[in-house]
């Protein structure tokens, strides 16, 4: 069971922060992780025109846990630290805009397409650059049952960031977003402050630290009308998951869904299933699901449940990660 923190309401509305995730910039050889330099340009500008404010991803991570986001609040990340990065830098250092870049230890400063050791000086007399861990060797640890693999990965990327930063790392970027409750467990006994997933979705006061979603800025998904959306989005406050985040106790699950934290605010819900899409949602009081749900042949499903905030009209939505 997931329990939820306070949750700060104003008029109805969820207040609550977006935190961006670029991969690559004009980078035509993978098109679906990367976005083009003019939509990025456009998206920066959007964000200083409709007074948004872009804040460190530290400050963002302490207002989750104070419980106070205020609107309009963003947050700037940049997974892997492919060479491109330095692309997003000129444009980025342009409008003034701290941002985050989560390393993939192993290839920084060794690998071609890759930031080298020269870019991250660059980016760190900026002085607007915080650097986090994005693994040593990148692997789908979050769909291995064995967690030894990720504790040896883990120990190796913390003794290269301090090599290169003289400090250890305080956020992780799980690898491809995937996770289970294992590795969140290892994650907070290392002592990480703050661990980022691939679940879409935006932030509130209710989000969990270890388990933190951001909303992806790639391919198709980098197109203006989606990044207006993505910042439009109220995070959905939930009670508990069904099934919970991680390896799924059960499969096919008996039903698919969520106990709402404020069922009383929202109406006309729906559940997904990543290999089986979206479903209006059956309702029972708080709960909201779906149930004839057959066995899940995906090795990863990503579950989500959305609902239209009565008030503001807006949707919220929250997904988390499941495994077979």
């Amino acid at each position: 069971m997931i329990c939820a923190l306070s949750i700060l309401i104003t008029s109805g509305r969820a207040e609550y922060g977006t935190i961006l995730l670029y991969h690559r910039f004009g980078d035509d050889r993978y098109p679906t992780t990367s976005v083009s330099l003019e939509d990025f340009e456009r998206q920066m500008s959007y964000l200083k025109e409709k007074g948004y404010r872009v804040v460190p991803l530290s400050r963002l991570v302490d207002m989750v846990r104070e419980g106070t986001i205020p609107p309009k609040t963003v947050a700037i990340t940049i997974d892997d630290g492919y060479g491109t990065t330095m692309k997003a830098f000129a444009v980025l250092k342009r409008f003034g805009y701290p941002f985050t870049v989560f390393l993939y230890m192993e290839a920084v400063g060794r690998y071609p397409d890759f930031l080298t050791e020269e870019d991250l000086k660059e980016l760190t007399a900026y002085g607007k650059v915080e650097f986090e861990n994005h693994s040593y060797s990148h692997r789908a640890f979050g769909l291995m049952k064995d967690p030894s693999a990720f504790l040896e990965d883990l120990e190796r990327s913390e003794r290269r960031f301090q090599e290169l930063f003289g400090r250890r790392p305080r956020f992780y970027a799980l690898p491809f977003g995937y996770y289970n409750r294992r590795i969140i467990d290892i994650l907070k006994r290392r002592g990480y402050t703050a661990v980022f997933t691939q679940d879409p979705g935006n932030v509130g006061s209710h989000t969990e630290l270890h388990r933190i979603p951001r909303q992806a800025i790639v391919g198709s998904w980098s197109r203006m009308e989606n990044f207006r959306k993505k910042l439009e989005r109220e995070p959905l406050p939930l009670k508990e998951l069904l099934p919970d985040y991680g390896f799924l106790r059960r499969n096919p699950p008996e039903r698919v869904g969520a106990l709402l934290l404020f069922p009383e605010r929202y109406t006309d819900c729906r559940v997904y299933v990543t290999e089986l899409g979206w479903k209006i949602a059956k309702r029972e009081g708080a709960l909201v699901f779906r149930d004839g749900v057959p066995f899940l042949k995906r090795k990863w499903n990503r579950i989500g449940v959305k609902c239209r905030n009565r008030e503001t009209g807006r949707w919220a939505e929250s997904f988390w990660m499941v495994a077979r």
